[in-house]
């Protein structure tokens, strides 16, 4: 089974790092008072934060391809340096599915898979998703 990341986890994505990147903007705006060459640094992480947001976000997301089959978890992602991670099932010692509130409003969870020497965290996905991984990890098939 090959699946890829909702439009869902995109968003929520693309919501986190608008809220960071607006905190960021307002504590350096809070300093304007003692010199205007602040907004240079405003202007700055405005426009890298739109760039960030609007450009690199979309292309990582849709980069994540995720591969199940009866030996091992595959993931596959990246923009500019592509990375793969494998989960063999025999060296998996532990999974659990993460969640937060926004997360949880759109229906999202996330997989953490750990091994002995290794962690795998898979981002939001659908929650029946996640149950469905979950639930053949633990009973032995996926």
């Amino acid at each position: 089974m090959t699946s890829r990341l909702p439009e869902k986890t995109l968003i929520l994505w693309q919501i986190r790092f608008t809220a960071v990147f607006v905190c960021l903007i307002g504590v350096i705006a809070f300093f304007i008072r003692f010199s205007l060459w602040t907004l240079l640094p405003i202007a700055f992480l405005a426009v890298l934060g739109a760039i960030f947001i609007l450009w690199f976000l979309p292309l990582y997301f849709k980069s994540f391809i995720i591969t199940v089959d009866d030996t091992a978890i595959k993931v596959s992602r990246g923009v500019f340096i592509k990375l793969t991670n494998i989960m063999p099932y025999p060296r998996l010692v532990f999974a659990q599915s993460f969640s937060t509130p926004v997360a949880r409003k759109f229906g999202l969870c996330g997989v953490t898979l750990r091994a002995a020497r290794g962690l795998l965290v898979i981002p939001e996905m659908e929650k029946d998703d996640a149950k469905v991984l979950l639930d053949g990890l633990s009973g032995g098939t996926v």
